[in-house]
């Protein structure tokens, strides 16, 4: 019986082919190599053509040349093999009626069927839907999971809730009608100064971030184990907003005025904002970046993750492909808006702000409500209970929250996109999130001083084996040498009169430096007193102190990091108004930085209302949660990792830890050397590094 592919036209192919030489190219030697027997690839083929009939450079060589290949496959049998699987790639839908060839019936050994059917791939795969890798959208939906959070607005003892999910490591993207009571419209003076729209001026009321606050992880789960992850918002929250047309929530899910008789009145109006959370969630869950990378279009099937009602996370199929009776709410098609789209997937009153992905896994549109006409709702809580259904459902493209807020997004989410898993010499780097972010932003000069408590032990005293020194090593790590300079002092030095300690200072950028401060005798400083006259000679040290730093910077960054400050506590007088003033001279000139580490008094009035990051978070010794997040950070998403299955590996790793620590081996230590001797190697057998 002939082989099945014997019956493929050749040259209807080369007519049906949609993809470059380059990318047919690629998938054919795919194929050819994985031919248990030797076979020629594409450009061996293509050459030997090239010789026997010399064709110039352009779309009939390359025609030529994939006739070539495609017979060369078909005599050698893997034709059929080759369209089956990588056809819809590789070819169009052949037109109706049109003869053309393409796979399913046109591969069965059933002559009758060949003969009656129009054979195109479409007529089993759909025209806008690929083949997909179940690894990349398992990947994908777990941390869409990650990424979604519960957004709650407390108003007395009334809750009022919706979805929302990452775009920053501290961002969060929902409706603005989630919101909504938190915030009261921007004066007009104010607008025009900002140079916002009157549906995006708006501003936070006063102490509303104490009524909001994010849920990460209410999945059914979680609910159940007390794991849900609750952040509040930051003090100055919004980021940015823009408000709903009329007909959309204008007091509550219930109510609204008309909709629209234009759609062009959805132009202004896209209802959303953007919130700021306390910590950086981002980071340890990774985000989506809608600034980095333009999101696509909503099209075709779609998934919605939510937290619909008072349940916890659930997800809901649907697609942007709705029936045509709905598309007079957008004016017809194609639509007069692109505004708002359509989709079908389920939702109720607490869907609001969910994250609307494609197949792919990549979120396109923020879910906004729903449009209900009539009838009785068909679905049913776990009760039994009816449930509103909402007839069809609104979104919001990504693209459309990008355009408006994109500047706003990129001025307040930062310059650090992902933490570093290991350091450049393959150790691992867990945790410290924070001081990674707080680096960046330094780096950047959005912040001028670092103050990073030291880690503490449950006994209340430093780490000494770990801790600072780490600090030091990721201060390091995230900075380019050639750019930034990085000098290292211990507060032990800084424990004499202003003159010695400026002079310590200097020696330690470069040894002899202190030379050119001007000389001044020490009994002019005393330790124990103030007076106008100590006070002129400590603002000259301190002027002479910044301008020999920015000289020794040598348009680089300079980097003084004061360490130990924990074990000596500065007890002159006149060194403490030095530091003081240094701390305002850092904070106004853009080739310095300093990092204190240890300092306990993290709110001296000397480092209020500059440029300083606090961070004063206590931290102890690793522990499985740092270590589960740290796996999540090495995968990056590369394969699909369950979070139970990251937690389960932590517990392992944290376990033997602890048979392995002593008097000179921490905790720390001993968790580092399993993640990087015994855990991550696998790691990266799995991800084919």
């Amino acid at each position: 019986m002939p082989d099945p592919s014997d019956h493929l036209d050749v040259a209807e192919l080369v007519r049906q082919l949609k993809v470059s030489r380059e990318t047919f190219e690629k998938a054919f030697d795919i194929f050819v190599d994985a031919r248990p027997s030797e076979l020629t690839r594409f450009k061996a083929l293509a050459l030997r053509r090239q010789r026997r009939s010399p064709l110039e450079p352009g779309s009939e060589r390359d025609r030529a040349d994939v006739r070539v290949a495609l017979e060369y496959a078909k005599a050698n049998g893997f034709l059929g093999e080759l369209c089956s699987t990588a056809g819809a790639t590789l070819f169009t839908t052949a037109p109706e009626g049109s003869g053309g060839v393409v796979m399913a019936i046109a591969l069965t050994g059933d002559e009758a069927a060949r003969r009656s059917a129009q054979i195109t791939y479409e007529a089993i795969i759909k025209d806008k839907e690929r083949f997909r890798d179940p690894d990349e959208v398992n990947a994908g939906l777990m941390r869409a999971q990650r990424c979604t959070c519960r957004v709650v607005v407390r108003q007395g003892a009334t809750r009022i809730r919706g979805t929302g999910f990452l775009i920053g490591p501290r961002l969060v993207l929902t409706n603005w009608h989630v919101v909504q009571s938190l915030l009261e419209p921007l004066p007009a003076a104010e607008a025009a100064a900002a140079g916002l729209a009157p549906a995006e001026a708006w501003r936070a009321k006063a102490d509303s971030a104490a009524a909001l606050g994010v849920e990460f992880d209410f999945t059914a789960h979680a609910a159940q184990t007390g794991g849900v992850t609750r952040i509040p918002a930051n003090s100055n929250w919004l980021v940015a907003a823009s408000r709903a047309e009329g007909s959309e929530h204008a007091n509550d899910e219930n109510t609204g005025v008309p909709w629209p008789a234009d759609v062009a009145a959805f132009e202004p109006f896209d209802d959303f904002v953007v919130l700021e959370i306390a910590e950086p969630a981002g980071l340890d869950r990774r985000f989506y970046d809608i600034i980095g990378e333009e999101p696509p279009i909503p099209q075709g099937n779609m998934v919605l993750l939510h937290h619909p009602g008072d349940y916890s996370m659930r997800l809901s199929y649907g697609s942007f492909d709705v029936k045509p009776k709905f598309a007079k709410l957008l004016g017809g098609t194609p639509p007069k808006t692109a505004a708002r789209v359509l989709h079908d997937a389920n939702s109720i009153g607490g869907s609001s702000g969910g994250p609307c992905l494609d197949f792919d896994m990549r979120p396109v549109a923020l879910h906004q409500a729903g449009v209900e006409f009539s009838g009785d709702a068909d679905i049913t809580d776990d009760s039994g209970a009816p449930l509103r259904k909402a007839v069809i459902n609104i979104a919001i493209p990504l693209r459309r929250v990008r355009l408006k807020a994109g500047a706003a997004i990129q001025a307040r989410m930062g310059d650090l996109r992902a933490l570093k898993p290991t350091f450049s010499n393959g150790d691992p780097l867990i945790g410290r999130g924070e001081l990674q972010e707080a680096i960046a932003e330094a780096r950047a000069g959005r912040v001028k001083i670092l103050i990073v408590r030291a880690d503490i032990a449950g006994d209340g005293k430093p780490f000494r084996a770990v801790g600072k020194s780490f600090s030091r090593r990721i201060l390091r790590e995230h900075l380019d040498a050639s750019q930034h300079d990085v000098v290292e002092i211990s507060a032990a030095s800084l424990m004499q009169n202003a003159f010695r300690t400026a002079g310590a200072i200097l020696d330690g950028v470069s040894l002899g430096l202190s030379a050119r401060l001007t000389v001044v005798d020490d009994k002019t400083l005393p330790a124990d007193r103030q007076s106008t006259e100590i006070n002129d000679i400590v603002a000259r040290i301190a002027a002479e102190l910044k301008a020999e730093l920015v000289a020794a910077a040598r348009g680089r960054t300079l980097w003084l990091v004061i360490d130990d400050l924990e074990k000596h506590s500065l007890p002159d007088t006149s060194t403490r108004a030095l530091l003081d003033r240094l701390y305002a001279e850092v904070s106004a000139e853009p080739s310095l930085r300093l990092v204190l580490l240890g300092l306990s008094d993290v709110d001296l009035p000397s480092l209020q209302g500059i440029r300083a990051k606090r961070l004063d978070k206590p931290l102890t010794h690793l522990d499985s949660g740092r270590v589960a997040l740290w796996v999540g950070h090495r995968v990056d998403g590369r394969f699909a990792l369950p979070d139970v299955a990251r937690e389960c590996l932590a517990g392992v790793v944290t376990s033997v830890a602890s048979s392995r620590v002593s008097e000179t081996f921490s905790m720390t230590q001993a968790v580092a050397a399993i993640v990087k001797n015994d855990l991550d190697p696998h790691l990266k057998k799995r991800m084919g590094l």
